[in-house]
């Protein structure tokens, strides 16, 4: 028994330094504030022990007390640095004081004789001042996580509020830049060509103005052709594909084609389904003599991808391979491969486009010099890509036209009747 009596006491010996240790803590702080009651508080903390210290039996009630509010004192000491607010602070004093008046209802109570206490029993838990400290105690130490929890939002909140700044001053010079560089590369691209953006509208106006009084003669009917099984098949293909519509026109004011207004319909008609559209008009003009350099074309498809998403020359080495290339003084005149090989690339990006060429026939060289590049398109291109011609036969020296049967059986030798569509209609 005697063993026993010491060891409880050698514990609650070494429960009490730790509850010191941390209590003491929370003691300099107040003491800071206020000495008079940091006084007091080591007062009442030695009293305890001296009185404590000499009885052979400990309570199991102080003991677990003195554990808990070990912790949770060492805890207040570091929130108080972490979490200084008003109210933190005034949560840490009513703990500050609860802990003088738990020490002060502990000592009460191991200074009573053992025969008040089985007395008192009966009549008065003896227990009950430091059950109402305890309980007091436990209550102030939620508040003190409440406020802890909240002080944590407010700054998460303005953690992310600083993030999302940030990121946004990211994003936007992440924007600025790529716009730099695509009207860097625009100039190198667009050189002697209208930008693509205006076209359709220009494009649109002299076509109206070369058909507006076709005579005994009809005007192409959009319905007609976007109603035909043959360009249902072309739309509907899953994989890529590409169409041709060709034929001659009876009225040749300003050599324009009557079945061009069809681009034009299809420009608005998948831009308004929020589709890609790249487009390129071969004959813009009433009366051009030279035929257009298919690498305008292709360089012209190039900087419309490039406009629809910029962000792709956010990447250094696609920028770089693009800069380095229309850099070249012989880019609108070297083969048409090196820029094919730079169109599929960035047409890889995309899930699916349309690429629609009015009057293919005004491209400079021989059909096969511009058909064969929009066949690789075809055949290599990851995503989908619907491609569609038009192409007038009205050309001197070229009965048929430049889609002569040999062209066109080299296209569907190529792409095979899945990939390949062609529908004819001359103006009467």
């Amino acid at each position: 028994m005697i063993r026993r009596a010491g060891r409880k006491t050698v514990t609650f010996a070494n429960h009490f330094a730790g509850f010191l240790q941390a209590y003491s803590g929370i003691v300099e702080i107040m003491q800071g504030v206020d000495q008079q009651n940091g006084g007091v508080a080591y007062a009442a903390l030695s009293s305890l022990f001296i009185v404590a210290i000499n009885k052979q039996r400990k309570e199991e009630k102080i003991d677990a007390t003195l554990l808990t509010l070990q912790k949770e004192f060492s805890r207040i000491e570091i929130l108080q640095d972490i979490h200084f607010s008003p109210i933190m602070m005034t949560h840490i004093d009513h703990a500050y004081r609860l802990g003088i008046e738990f020490a002060e209802e502990a000592e009460y109570y191991y200074s009573r004789s053992s025969y008040r206490r089985v007395l008192e029993a009966f009549t008065k838990p003896p227990s009950l001042g430091i059950d109402t400290k305890i309980s007091e105690i436990t209550n102030v130490m939620v508040e003190i996580d409440k406020e802890r929890a909240t002080l944590d939002s407010q700054r998460l909140l303005v953690v992310q509020q600083n993030v999302d700044d940030i990121r946004e001053t990211v994003e936007g010079t992440q924007v600025e830049l790529a716009k730099e560089r695509l009207g860097i590369l625009k100039m190198k691209l667009l050189v002697d060509q209208i930008c693509p953006r205006g076209m359709p509208a220009t494009y649109g106006a002299l076509i109206h103005e070369a058909f507006k009084n076709p005579g005994r003669l009809k005007n192409l009917s959009i319905d007609r052709i976007t109603q035909d099984d043959t360009f249902r098949h072309w739309e509907n293909a899953r994989g890529s594909s590409m169409m041709l519509l060709h034929g001659t026109t009876a009225i040749t004011k300003g050599d324009f084609s009557w079945l061009s207004p069809l681009v034009l319909h299809l420009i608005e008609r998948y831009q308004d389904q929020r589709k890609l559209v790249f487009f390129h008009f071969c004959h813009d003009r009433t009366f051009m003599e030279p035929d257009t350099p298919l690498q305008d074309v292709l360089s012209s498809i190039i900087y419309q991808v490039l406009a629809a998403r910029p962000s792709m020359l956010l990447d250094v080495s696609l920028y770089q391979e693009l800069m380095s290339q229309s850099s070249d003084p012989n880019w609108h005149s070297i083969s048409p491969e090196i820029i094919l090989d730079s169109l599929i690339k960035l047409l890889d990006f995309f899930p699916e486009v349309y690429l629609l060429i009015d009057r293919v026939d005004r491209i400079k060289g021989s059909a096969q010099s511009f058909t064969q590049p929009l066949v690789r398109i075809v055949d290599h291109c990851k995503g989908r890509v619907k491609i569609f011609l038009v192409a007038s036969s009205n050309r001197q020296g070229y009965p048929e036209g430049k889609m002569t049967p040999e062209v066109l059986e080299s296209l569907e030798e190529d792409l095979g009747p899945r990939r390949f569509f062609r529908l004819r209609l001359d103006q009467r």
